[in-house]
């Protein structure tokens, strides 16, 4: 049996404004007579960092997943992220190391796009590191599986002492009563398009769900049903906090083949 994929939700705290369009920087008449369609005039934005980075994961050799979107919770300039590899040295050794990622953060850091501190040691980097327990993140009979514009819901459990595991097997039966629910055409599941159960690997008591739906309603429908209430019914008397961080999904990908496979 192989290992579980490993998986990155990254919240990146922003400052106001990092989402916009790239901006060109202030220079001399001179210096804008002679290089005029110089694209490093452009002051790299969010999106356009992201783009950089969506493209170079699409090729590396461990990519599952980059998908991202901003905070719909009042943070307007908060982004998340899901990351995902089939082996945790895809995150550790192979993305953050490249060069590619190393130019991105750069731009990061000259456009100041970080809330309070710049650097890839920044406290604006709050990310949590997980094993796949359950669930899915496609389904095959899904045809807007690829959505790059999805909604997304990640939930948080934090499970009373001696009480994660069993969390983690009632959040996994309700992910799999989800998928099959979808899969016969009932409404509303039928818009369920990822219903992750991750296990945090440092935080032993954390269970997160990663839901992506078609659209905002999609989710409240879901939230609303009877499969998921019951769901948090049952978890309810063996944890200590529940979170909910909603997001607009704008770019990315999601639950990729393993590039290692065709080799």
């Amino acid at each position: 049996m192989g290992a579980p994929l490993f998986f990155v939700i990254a919240r990146v705290v922003s400052r106001d404004g990092a989402l916009e369009k790239g901006r060109r920087k202030e220079r001399t008449p001179i210096e804008c007579a002679n290089v005029l369609n110089d694209l490093s005039f452009l002051i790299a934005q969010w999106r356009e960092v992201l783009a950089g980075l969506c493209k170079v994961s699409k090729t590396e050799r461990y990519s599952n997943s980059y998908y991202w979107g901003h905070d719909l919770d009042g943070e307007t300039d908060t982004l998340w992220g899901l990351e995902g590899y089939y082996h945790a040295t895809g995150f550790f050794l192979d993305h953050v190391s490249s060069d590619e990622f190393k130019a991105e953060m750069r731009k990061v850091d000259d456009a100041k796009l970080l809330r309070t501190v710049q650097g890839i040691g920044s406290p604006d980097y709050d990310l949590r590191y997980y094993d796949l327990f359950g669930g899915f993140l496609t389904r095959k009979d899904d045809p807007d599986r690829d959505r790059q514009d999805s909604f997304v819901c990640v939930v948080h459990f934090s499970a009373v002492e001696g009480a994660r595991k069993q969390l983690l097997g009632i959040a996994a039966d309700g992910a799999d009563l989800v998928e099959a629910t979808a899969g016969n055409g009932v409404a509303p599941f039928g818009a369920v398009q990822s219903f992750a159960v991750l296990k945090e690997v440092n935080d032993l008591s954390l269970v997160s769900l990663y839901v992506r739906t078609r659209s905002q309603e999609a989710w409240e429908a879901l939230e609303a049903s009877d499969i998921f209430q019951r769901l948090l019914d049952h978890v309810k008397p063996i944890t200590t906090k529940t979170e909910k961080h909603r997001s607009q999904a704008f770019i990315g990908h999601i639950n990729q083949d393993c590039l290692t496979r065709a080799l």
